[in-house]
C-alpha cells in the first residue's frame, strides 16, 4: 500500500529525504551524548559506579528513541532537533576548548582547609566565619547540636502560670476551708 510500480508514492527523492533526517539525527544525537558525557569520578564508590553504568546503558538507547519519534512527527521538528543538537554540541565544545586553553585561577581563602576538614571552627575569625557561611560552607555547630546543648545545659526557672489566676485562687481557698 502506498507503492506505485515498485516505487513509493512520494517518489524516491522525497522518501529518502524524509527517511535520511531521522538517521542523521540518531547519529548526531549519539555523538553529542558521547562528547557531553562527564568523565567517570575516580572517587566514586562501587555502588555509584554501577548506577552510572546502568544509566549509561539506558541512555545509549535514547538516540534510537529520538529517531523513532523523528519518523512520527513533522519534518520541521526533526530539523529543529537536528539544529538544536548542532548548536549544543558546538557551544559545549567551544566552552571546553576555551577553559582548557584558559584555565581559571581560583584562589581559595585561608579558612577553606579548616572548613573542608570540619575542624574546630572556633579558631576562625568572625569575618572568616561570615565569608564561609556566605560561600555555603557550614561553620559551627548544627541545629541539632544546639538543641542537644540547650536540653542539657539550660535551666529556666519560672513560677507556675496557674498561681496567678483567679480560678487557682478560688481552688486554693476552697481547699483551705
Amino acid at each position: 500500500q502506498g507503492w506505485v510500480n515498485g516505487a513509493p508514492a512520494l517518489g524516491w527523492e522525497t522518501t529518502l529525504a524524509f527517511l535520511i533526517m531521522p538517521v542523521i539525527l540518531v547519529v548526531l544525537q549519539s555523538v553529542t551524548m558521547q562528547v557531553l558525557q562527564p568523565p567517570v569520578d575516580e572517587d566514586a564508590t562501587k555502588e555509584e559506579r554501577e548506577t552510572l553504568e546502568r544509566s549509561q546503558t539506558i541512555l545509549k538507547f535514547l538516540p534510537l528513541l529520538i529517531g523513532f519519534f523523528a519518523l512520527q512527527v513533522p519534518a520541521g521538528l526533526t530539523i529543529y532537533w537536528f539544529t538544536s543538537n548542532i548548536f549544543t554540541l558546538t557551544q559545549s565544545l567551544a566552552v571546553r576548548a576555551y577553559f582548557s586553553a584558559n584555565p581559571p585561577q581560583i584562589e581559595l581563602p585561608d579558612y577553606w582547609d579548616t572548613a573542608l576538614k570540619n575542624e574546630n571552627f572556633e579558631n576562625m575569625t568572625p569575618e572568616d566565619r561570615r565569608k564561609a557561611t556566605e560561600a555555603g560552607i557550614r561553620v559551627g555547630p548544627s541545629f541539632d547540636d544546639l538543641v542537644d546543648e540547650s536540653r542539657f545545659h539550660c535551666l529556666i526557672e519560672r513560677r507556675s502560670i496557674r498561681e496567678e489566676t483567679e480560678a487557682w485562687k478560688r481552688v486554693t481557698q476552697l481547699r483551705q476551708e
